[in-house]
């Protein structure tokens, strides 16, 4: 039997990259722009800025409160967006997907509506050492908020997770870890699958922030076993002003709301309000509606 030969896959064109990002037609100093800085944020691509046109210029229109064809419309593209936010996800349920202006913000919502309802005095929470601010900080205004203990899992020389030293902080007992998925720094891709398997046999939540890691892998949530990931557009080729929030649909229905006013409501009176069932609950008056079409079509 002759030996197994593998082939090299052909290299994508560079070509047709860059004929897909317009701002890198662009010369600086006489020669063609090498973008190198989309860990902060990423150009846009082609068919995100020509999606965004479309919308603009012919469809535009308030979503979810409107019976014209305009609105109609709007509101297709809008709910068309979230359930290509929610297919990349790997999400068993559209609902599961709450727009927000970016991964900050949906860090933030989940510290102010399942953080403040779930986490008090002398709990803990357990952020890595490798986190962008991002998921840091809602943690720590978090824990000062109501006298909660933050336990940091610390980073090896290789730039690693300390795997040891996280499962002797879950034996603490904590409500939640709080994990980049890939480093915005190392570049490290964290083991999500393995990290969730513990955290929950601990009784611990886990919330990802899969800023870095949305553009680039292929997800899965069940799969990764995390109970909230984060996302942003703008470092996956779309528009800045929106992300998204994946949260388990039964933990979401659970959340009081992070913000009030139009479009969360089911009924308002001087008596009281009652709230929209998710993702209507977390998505306070008029959206991102021309950014969550960006986005949608980047993702395409």
């Amino acid at each position: 039997m002759e030996p197994a030969t593998t082939t090299a896959s052909p290299a994508f064109p560079i070509e047709k990259v860059r004929a897909s990002f317009p701002a890198l037609e662009r010369e600086v100093n006489g020669v063609p722009v090498a973008y190198l800085d989309s860990g902060a944020s990423s150009q846009r691509v082609l068919a995100s800025i020509q999606a965004v046109d479309r919308y603009e210029r012919s469809h535009h229109s308030n979503v979810h409160r409107g019976s014209h064809t305009m609105s109609a419309e709007a509101t297709a593209a809008y709910e068309g967006a979230r359930a290509t936010v929610a297919d990349h996800l790997g999400a068993a349920d559209r609902r599961e997907v709450v727009f927000v202006r970016n991964a900050t913000e949906a860090i933030n919502l989940v510290a102010r509506a399942w953080g403040d309802a779930n986490v008090g005095e002398g709990d803990r929470i357990v952020p890595t050492e490798m986190e962008h601010h991002s998921n840091v900080v809602p943690w720590q205004q978090l824990a000062e908020r109501v006298g909660a203990e933050i336990d940091w899992v610390p980073v090896s020389d290789e730039g690693l997770l300390e795997m040891d030293a996280l499962t002797k902080l879950l034996e603490r007992g904590p409500k939640l870890v709080a994990v980049t998925h890939i480093s915005n720094v190392l570049g490290t891709e964290n083991p999500l699958g393995e990290i969730s398997r513990l955290a929950h046999d601990a009784g611990a939540l886990v919330l990802a922030d899969g800023a870095q890691a949305a553009p680039k892998l292929p997800l899965d949530m069940a799969a990764l076993g995390v109970d909230f990931y984060a996302l942003t557009g703008h470092k996956l080729y779309a528009p800045t002003g929106v992300g998204a929030l994946w949260a388990r649909l039964d933990l979401l229905r659970a959340m009081p709301p992070f913000l009030g006013g139009g479009s969360m409501i089911r009924k308002v009176t001087k008596e009281g309000t009652t709230y929209a069932d998710p993702p209507a609950r977390f998505e306070a008056g008029t959206p991102a509606i021309a950014q969550a079409i960006g986005i949608a079509s980047a993702l395409r």
